[in-house]
């Protein structure tokens, strides 16, 4: 979750036949269906898997019910309550991820894992990356502490932790040190797979930069996702689900073309929002959607099913407990998520009824690519395409047919009190696009204004995934025209952006006006 800070036994009395189904279904899952290049070490002897060119065909993986553990202190719930602990067996939770942080203390690091253990889950745990100067010598020692615990038995090892996020590593430093530090790692643990980037979000030029140069290759990738802000609609979180099909998809094509095989997918963590907080009343602010029961059984449903028909190898709900979306409640009750997420496992693991399997459209609603490779944002479709509006003085970003220069629709967006104080944007992700503005190519955007009493600024912008920002040129905005902005992207940035925009302000006192913007594009 982006607003929380994120570094990254009980006894069985008795085994019901539906918990040795679920055993029975993972092991041979993992034995038989488990499509990555990785070596498996039994009795001194190496046994390659060869990759299969189907991996997304094959059927659901029981890791898709995964897991996070919030571990921000030794006060924990799981690590506390038996109870707990018992949900999470009997809701059939297959793999726990578990982070590392410098704030707590090895024992609870190792108690943390034992618990995993004991719930009869297979362990994904979050190591110290790029971005943590001593990872080597910390990551040694819970290595060692997870051969203790769990042998021979496989452990999944994270690199890193949305360190492109949190610290801005760009994927070349990030794959620079996983060269340095990944071979050491790999030679100690027992059964050790390692994954990266685990990005944020997906980004294919990340990945694709991490695969090609990482020595070793991962077992596995990662990254996260999840659909909305704590600000939006309940259908926007909903509808926006649908991209997730994109990413596997365009992340199955970037493995394909980069080094000519399939790794198996590993989704880390997932949930509608990540910026919902737990205030110190232990409280959570009401957002419309978390504390709705419809919705969250909705959403929960079609998170779930989109996974499984994306044939995604793990995934982990974040998280567990101890955060605004949980499994399980303080008061040790399945939440509506948690219910849903074991109906969903007897239906697909035990009952066998699975989803087919997931198709992308060929193209992004909303661009268009002419002849000349120009790629657009023309809003003919009628939706913004996920462009929205940042910042104080910004509102009703939404489609409008009033003024258009390219077919019947353009962007609207509604500017109240603009001063040379305030810098409000419309900005449009391109993290999950296969077609964004390069190095050296021109993104080119018509900004409309009706207001003649407003004094409007505008300049385009782009973002690195760092939170550096390259600006054009201030335009003053002419009323009752189409204005013309126009920004070079910099040879600096070498890797796909974050995002790009337009930025608005006023140099004389103020202005109040709807602005539209139709026709971006680039080449």
């Amino acid at each position: 979750m982006r607003e929380m800070i994120k570094e990254y036994r009980i006894p069985i009395i008795v085994i019901s036949v539906v918990l040795v189904v679920a055993l029975v279904s993972t092991s041979l899952w993992i034995a038989l269906g488990h499509s990555s290049e990785s070596k498996h070490t039994t009795s001194n002897t190496t046994k390659t898997v060869v990759p299969q060119a189907t991996q997304a065909a094959v059927s659901v993986s029981p890791l898709l019910f995964g897991t996070n553990l919030g571990l921000f202190d030794s006060k924990d719930q799981v690590i506390n309550s038996p109870t707990t602990q018992a949900l999470l067996q009997q809701m059939h939770t297959q793999i726990i991820r578990m982070p590392v942080r410098h704030s707590l203390s090895n024992a609870v690091e190792i108690q943390a894992a034992q618990d995993i253990k004991n719930i009869g889950a297979i362990p994904l745990v979050v190591l110290h990356g790029a971005a943590v100067p001593t990872a080597l010598a910390d990551d040694t020692i819970i290595i060692n502490d997870m051969n203790t615990i769990f042998g021979k038995n496989i452990v999944y090892y994270e690199f890193g932790n949305e360190e492109d996020y949190f610290a801005g590593i760009n994927a070349t430093t990030y794959t620079n040190v996983w060269n340095k530090t990944v071979p050491q790692l790999k030679h100690l643990a027992l059964n050790g797979h390692f994954i990266g980037p685990v990005n944020y979000q997906y980004t294919r030029s990340y990945l694709t930069t991490f695969l090609h140069n990482a020595q070793p290759r991962p077992d596995e990738i990662s990254w996260h996702e999840y659909t909305c802000s704590k600000k939006d609609q309940s259908d926007a979180c909903l509808a926006r689900i649908d991209k997730w099909t994109t990413h596997v998809t365009n992340a199955r094509n970037a493995m394909q073309t980069t080094i000519g095989t399939l790794l198996p997918i590993m989704i880390t963590e997932w949930n509608y929002a990540p910026d919902l907080q737990v205030e110190s009343t232990g409280q959570v602010l009401d957002d419309g959607k978390h504390e709705n029961a419809a919705f969250m059984t909705a959403w929960t449903t079609k998170a779930l099913q989109t996974l499984a028909a994306n044939r995604v190898f793990a995934s982990m709900q974040y998280s567990c407990t101890n955060t605004p979306i949980p499994l399980v409640d303080r008061n040790n009750t399945i939440t509506p998520q948690g219910t849903i997420f074991k109906n969903t496992y007897q239906q697909m693991i035990i009952q066998s009824q699975q989803p087919g399997v997931a198709t992308v459209p060929s193209q992004q609603n909303g661009t268009t690519t002419s002849g000349n490779n120009t790629s657009m944002f023309s809003f003919e479709d009628g939706t913004t395409n996920d462009w929205n509006g940042q910042g104080k003085g910004i509102s009703n970003v939404q489609t409008s047919t009033t003024f258009a220069r390219d077919g019947k629709y353009s962007l609207l967006a509604t500017l109240s009190n603009t001063s040379s104080k305030n810098f409000p944007y419309i900005a449009v992700s391109t993290a999950d696009r296969s077609t964004y503005p390069h190095a050296g190519q021109t993104i080119t955007a018509y900004v409309y204004i009706a207001s003649t009493a407003a004094n409007v600024n505008a300049k385009l912008f782009i973002t690195e995934h760092n939170d550096t920002w390259h600006v054009g040129d201030i335009v003053p905005l002419t009323p009752n025209t189409w204005n013309r902005l126009t920004y070079t992207v910099p040879d600096s940035v070498m890797d796909q952006p974050r995002q790009f925009g337009i930025q608005f302000n006023s140099s004389g006192g103020g202005g109040s006006t709807d602005v539209y913007v139709d026709s971006v594009s680039w080449n």
